[in-house]
């Protein structure tokens, strides 16, 4: 890994829950999270979204985006989450 990658995890447990929350760090995070939700909010926002596959476009869920803009975040970097429902099915889409 390099210090300048665009890394995601899970930040909630694994398995089957009510909410699953995955985080997106990293130059590239503002990116690749609009290719999944859409538009951002404003910095430190939140709006409700639809998550899609950016492949090809088919729904996932629906769920909250967060964004919180870098050095301002936990990693001091741009930083996304996803606030979708905690099955292992959706979690792994």
């Amino acid at each position: 890994m390099r210090f300048d990658d665009t890394i995601f995890a899970l930040s909630t447990a694994r398995g089957r829950a009510g909410l699953a929350v995955i985080r997106i760090s990293g130059p590239d995070a503002t990116t690749i999270a609009q290719d999944i939700a859409g538009p951002l909010p404003l910095a430190r926002g939140v709006r409700l979204a639809s998550f899609r596959d950016p492949a090809n476009g088919e729904a996932i869920d629906r769920g909250l985006v967060l964004y919180f803009a870098g050095p301002a975040s936990v990693t001091g970097e741009d930083v996304v989450e996803l606030h979708a429902h905690g099955g292992p099915a959706i979690v792994a889409a």
